[in-house]
């Protein structure tokens, strides 16, 4: 993004609070007018009391300086508060835009970034433009007023030791263009490598018990250490540069002051101007020094900031799903209701229909996963999905919910293609249950509910009895106000799958797909699970995808794919005896079962008895 956009995209942002900047601005104009006048007080004084006597002048003297002075501290305070109260709020209102953009963006958009890089935009990216208002402004506004106002009195002083002075000005513009854009590209590679730091300390931080049970602290110790030396240097490397783009500007401030003064003295000697006068004049032209030196430090950190700013922006800029041509649903509440779990009992449960033609999906660089898949489920029918590992069950799973698309073919919802359908109406009747469950810090009972936050306490409670919950939640005193740890660390496999399911049940989708979202149970508590279940799947599709012959062999209908196609669908006794996918893939759970194939299965129950009965 170009220097200016930048700048324009970061005032926009600041000009949303105009109430405290109006007052800010007022309080720099007085403060830099209360700076201009001391110098003078000091020439009226030089020229005056100090020459002529007169304890009386003395005292007024001081008065009206003191007076000065004291305004000048309350201006100072006042801008100081006010550009920081505007400060943060636009950090603010950054960092929230940027996770809100973040959280709007799907996730093939999201993929392209890792997850330390996200955390260093939001945080470290912002937080470089921390100071964006209250130096920018301060500086451009406080010290652009000194340095003008101290220019117009040195030419009103001394027209011609003013341009003497001003002589090496044009040098400082090219020092500050020259060596900006140095400055911003070692800034953004510095942030980029705050990054990567980042990044890293994550990793280590996911996979803690592994870097443990291997021995492996002192590799990704050395390895967080060699990260954060490249970061080191990059942003060593900016604030090189800044320091040397300060000290230049102040060396030809300093020589030009210099100048002065001799320019200046001789002046004194033909009679061209007072002592007062050149004292004056050298106190404005001192003025000018130290607000260069600061502008050219505001300008290092500009480039900085410009640099943080681009990347941020960046986030702001992610594509995000629009709402499209939209088919309203018919178990979808209309738009601005929230669609409780309640509410949408109390119109009907409706099991959908799905339908696959065609559907071609590869990843990019990758072999196909799925080759003209054709596939009909009806209205409330349980299917089970298998396949060997690798060969797209989890493709066709995000498929559903749109967080991918096919290569070409159609998914049909109740004959309407997906693609028509707002992603909210979509993922609002199909819900899929992923093997490892993600789980937020916070109470049990919010976990359940998550994605549902106004379901009764009577549906939470319900769907933890039929996923048996109420065992965890029993064994703390809390109950399900039980606080869970980050990330859920404090519950086992099998029991963030549990609350997993029980989010789901509370979600009350029209289409269930289960993703291996019993793995982590034995075959006894899952059979128990599925047989408490069993009454709430009929009134939904179901689709179970399984590596377990516990978890599909009581399944109507089983569905097998191999290379992208549909190898083979029937009953379990039917593929046992005549699908050799089928047969390959079970092979040694099936000879540890006897080969038996049990009694046929009813038309919709999964069972509830013994995986092995």
């Amino acid at each position: 993004m170009k220097t200016g956009h930048l700048l324009a995209a970061l005032v926009r942002e600041a000009v949303r609070y105009p109430g405290r900047l109006s007052l800010a601005a007022a309080s720099l104009l007085g403060l830099g007018a209360a700076e201009l006048s001391l110098p003078w007080i000091v020439k009226r004084w030089v020229e005056g009391p100090l020459m002529h006597g007169g304890a009386g002048e003395v005292r007024s003297a001081l008065a009206v300086a003191s007076a000065i002075a004291a305004a000048a501290a309350v201006l100072l305070f006042a801008s100081r508060a006010l550009l920081a109260s505007v400060n943060q709020r636009m950090l603010g209102r950054l960092r929230d835009s940027a996770v809100e953009r973040v959280l709007q963006a799907e996730p093939g958009t999201i993929r392209g970034y890792a997850t330390g890089d996200l955390m260093s935009r939001v945080f470290q990216d912002a937080g470089m433009l921390s100071g964006f208002v209250e130096n920018v402004l301060k500086r451009l506004l406080g010290d652009g007023i000194l340095v003008l106002g101290a220019l117009v009195m040195m030419f009103l002083l001394h027209a011609r030791l003013a341009v003497v002075t001003c002589l090496l000005a044009p040098l400082i513009g090219v020092l500050l263009a020259s060596l900006g854009g140095v400055i911003r590209r070692w800034g953004g590679v510095a942030q980029q490598s705050m990054g990567t730091l980042g990044g890293v300390l994550q990793e280590m931080l996911q996979g803690f018990t592994t870097i443990k049970g291997y021995q492996s602290e002192a590799s990704e110790a050395a390895r967080f250490a060699e990260q954060d030396r490249r970061y080191r240097q990059r942003a060593v490397m900016a604030e090189v540069w800044t320091a040397l783009l300060v000290a230049l500007v102040f060396l030809v401030a300093a020589a030009g002051f210099i100048l002065a003064i001799w320019y200046g003295s001789l002046q004194v000697i033909a009679g061209t101007i007072t002592a007062g006068g050149l004292l004056a004049f050298c106190l404005y032209a001192g003025q000018t020094v130290e607000p260069l030196r600061r502008l050219a430090e505001l300008h290092g950190m500009l480039q900085r900031s410009l640099a943080a700013a681009e990347r941020l922006f960046e986030l702001l800029d992610l594509p995000v799903p629009g709402s499209g041509p939209t088919q309203v649903c018919r178990t979808h509440a209309p738009p601005g209701r929230r669609d409780t779990a309640d509410t949408r009992q109390a119109r009907h449960p409706a099991a959908a229909a799905l339908k696959m033609e065609r559907v071609h999906f590869r990843h990019h660089g990758s072999h196909a996963l799925l080759e003209g898949l054709d596939l009909c489920i009806e209205p409330g029918e349980r299917v089970a999905l298998v396949a060997a590992s690798g060969a797209g069950k989890s493709t066709l799973a995000r498929l559903l919910v749109r967080f991918l698309d096919p290569s070409s073919g159609r998914i049909l919802l109740d004959g309407i293609d997906i693609r028509t359908l707002s992603l909210h109406d979509l993922r609002r009747r199909i819900c899929v249950v992923e093997q490892e469950p993600f789980l937020f810090s916070g109470p049990l009972i919010d976990n359940i509910r998550y994605g549902s936050p106004d379901a009764p306490p009577a549906i939470v409670g319900k769907a933890a009895r039929l996923t048996g919950l109420e065992t965890l939640a029993t064994s703390r005193p809390e109950g399900l106000a039980a606080p869970l740890a980050e990330a859920g660390r404090d519950a086992s496999g099998g029991q963030r799958q549990r609350v997993a399911l029980a989010r789901a049940v509370v979600r009350d989708p029209d289409l269930l797909v289960l993703d291996e979202a019993t793995s982590a149970l034995d075959s006894e508590s899952e059979a128990e699970i599925l047989a408490n279940l069993e009454s709430w799947f009929a009134s939904r599709t179901v689709i179970i995808m399984a590596h377990r012959l516990s978890s599909v062999r009581r399944v109507p209908r089983i569905i097998v794919l191999e290379d992208g196609r549909v190898a083979g669908e029937g009953g379990f006794r039917e593929l046992a005896r005549s699908c050799a996918a089928f047969r390959a893939l079970f092979a040694e759970q099936l000879a540890a079962d006897g080969a038996s194939v049990g009694a046929a299965p009813s038309a919709r129950g999964l069972g509830g008895g013994s995986p092995s009965a």
